[in-house]
C-alpha cells in the first residue's frame, strides 16, 4: 500500500502552453476539461495558460503504488528414458526460464519498484530475461 509520485505521467499532462510546443501528451488529455466535460481532473487545453499542472509538485501526480509482479517461471521436462533409449540416447531434457515476466500496476508503464518517491520517465523497469535449453546425454 501507499502512493508514489508519478513524474513521468505529470510530464505528459499540461494545458498546451506555448513554451512546450511539440511535446507529447498522455492519452488522458482526451478527457481534458471543457465546458461540456466538467467532471474531470485533467486540465483544460489553453495555449495562453502559464500554469502547467504536470510540472507542479501536487497531489495530482500521486497514484497508488500497489502492484502485482510475476517474477520467476521455470519449466522443464525430461523425456521418459523408455522413449530416448529407443533412439540410442540416455536422456533428453528441455527447459525454459523467465525472470521479471509481468508487472501490473495502477497506471500502465508505471513501475513502483523503481523508487519510493518518484516514477520518472528516465527510469527503466527491471530487465526481463527469457532463456531456455536442451540437454542431451548420449
Amino acid at each position: 500500500g501507499g502512493r508514489t509520485l508519478d513524474d513521468g505521467y505529470g510530464g505528459y499532462i499540461y494545458g498546451g502552453e506555448s513554451d512546450v510546443l511539440g511535446h507529447a501528451w498522455h492519452k488522458d488529455m482526451l478527457n481534458a476539461w471543457t465546458p461540456q466535460n466538467r467532471d474531470t481532473d485533467i486540465p483544460a487545453l489553453n495555449s495562453l495558460e502559464k500554469y502547467n499542472l504536470g510540472s507542479q509538485e501536487t497531489t495530482f501526480k500521486l497514484i497508488s503504488s500497489d502492484y502485482l509482479s510475476l517474477n520467476n517461471i521455470t519449466l522443464g521436462y525430461t523425456f521418459p528414458s523408455k522413449w530416448t533409449k529407443k533412439i540410442g540416447i540416455e536422456s533428453v531434457r528441455v527447459y525454459g526460464s523467465a525472470d521479471n515476466v509481468a508487472l501490473w500496476s495502477k497506471r500502465k508503464g508505471l513501475d513502483p519498484r523503481m523508487g519510493f518517491t518518484s516514477a520518472d520517465s528516465g527510469n527503466y523497469s527491471i530487465i526481463r530475461t527469457i532463456s531456455g535449453g536442451l540437454k542431451v546425454v548420449f
